[in-house]
């Protein structure tokens, strides 16, 4: 019989479980991981940060495990006005409908719909039909020029949303790295508590250090994962990067009495593919996480600060992308004139 990483519970079948979530654009598994219960229990919380950073999984081009990339609310602005609108992962943008009602001076009553859909189209006319009104006019216009403006808000990422979810793929992914008996161990009994109820004192905590992020940088398509166990500190530590600028410190333990080791783990969300290597050397991970967690220069639990830090990461690099796409354009284009 298989037993559940989380509940412990004997099944006679398990499903694999991602150590970064698929919504996130995670496709590496731990097999025979976790029982139907406590997966769609985890769905749950996952979902909600999820949903918060779709705006950045269009940006990036990041699919999720059926290959989607979704769509997205936009503002768009054209000389005419702002509308709300939604921006699609092929690039383009539907103006949601503009629906404006007018009454004339017999009580006649004018209605006017502006950027409908082909398929609302044809609602309207079959509507129409059905209760014999009339279609004074239909008219198709050409596409607008119009300036996208795509945004959110991103208050869940320190929420106990945000903090479970976190503190989930850096004990799945102990358990990818180590293997299921020692994840399973009682020197983990608090955060898998915690993963699974949410309640107690968040292992997980949002953190910037600026020196530890621009020492080992990350692009905006990377997650990765750091493990450090120490056991002149009784610790298991774990770092977790969501999008290369997203960070938390998951305190995975803090009764370890086993021998030392580190892990890292970096994924490529937009290719679905391992990379290389963080660090080369062990004591550079277990320095590193110590440093984070010790130093007078991190700042934990800043919501606002991480969301602003996290925005400006990810505006340099997607301008440093492009950038670099335009200059390797010019040579292209003199080459063929």
């Amino acid at each position: 019989m298989l037993r559940c990483l989380f509940c412990g519970q004997e099944h006679e079948k398990l499903s694999a479980e991602h150590v970064f979530p698929a919504a996130l654009g995670g496709n590496l598994e731990l097999r025979d991981g976790v029982c139907t219960k406590c997966n769609n229990d985890f769905s749950e919380f996952e979902r909600v940060l999820a949903k918060e950073l779709v705006p950045i999984r269009l940006l990036l081009n990041i699919p999720d495990r059926y290959g989607d990339i979704p769509s997205a609310s936009a503002v768009a602005k054209t000389k005419d006005g702002e509308y709300k609108a939604t921006a699609n992962a092929d690039g383009s943008v539907q103006v949601r409908p503009v629906v404006t009602i007018t009454t004339e001076a017999d009580g006649a009553k004018n209605i006017r719909f502006q950027y409908a859909t082909e398929k609302q189209v044809e609602e309207i006319k079959k509507g129409v039909a059905e209760k014999k009104l009339q279609m004074l006019e239909f008219e198709v216009r050409a596409p607008e020029q119009a300036e996208i403006e795509v945004s959110g808000e991103l208050k869940v990422i320190g929420s106990p949303e945000g903090l479970r979810t976190a503190a989930k793929i850096a004990y799945v992914g102990m358990a990818f790295c180590t293997g299921s008996v020692f994840a399973a161990s009682d020197a983990f009994t608090r955060v898998r508590e915690y993963i699974k109820t949410g309640n107690g004192a968040p292992p997980a905590r949002l953190f910037i250090h600026e020196k530890f992020l621009n020492a080992v940088q990350l692009g905006p398509h990377q997650h990765a994962l750091i493990l450090a166990g120490r056991k002149d500190k009784h610790r298991v530590d774990a770092i977790v990067r969501l999008f290369g600028g997203l960070n938390y410190f998951v305190t995975l333990s803090d009764e370890y009495g086993g021998v030392d080791f580190v892990h890292t783990i970096v994924c490529d969300a937009q290719r679905g593919e391992l990379n290389g290597m963080l660090f080369s050397v062990v004591e550079a991970e277990l320095l590193q996480t110590e440093d984070v967690a010790t130093s007078k220069d991190t700042v934990w639990d800043n919501g606002e600060l991480a969301g602003k830090w996290f925005l400006e990461f990810l505006d340099a690099s997607i301008r440093h992308y492009l950038a670099q796409k335009q200059k390797a354009a010019k040579p292209a284009e003199a080459a063929t004139k």
